[in-house]
């Protein structure tokens, strides 16, 4: 049997939700000192089984520099 070491905790609470594709859940979730957004979504599947679709975003700030070496101009 495998055994795991615990790196991180959250929690996960129900979201209103005004459009279907919005998370039914959400919260945040910390993980080696990063925090991030977990989204939560009830599924079935194709059999009709029941599931979570989970999802983790990682903050980027606003000034946070996401440009890459597309965005540099040529000096030719």
């Amino acid at each position: 049997m495998s055994k795991y070491n615990q790196v991180g905790k959250g929690a996960a609470f129900v979201r209103d939700k005004t459009s279907s594709k919005q998370p039914d859940f959400g919260g945040t979730v910390t993980l080696n000192d990063n925090e991030y957004l977990v989204s939560l979504w009830k599924s079935r599947t194709k059999k009709g089984d029941p599931y979570l679709s989970i999802q983790f975003s990682e903050r980027v700030d606003d000034d946070a520099d996401t440009s890459g070496p597309w965005d540099k101009e040529s000096k030719e």
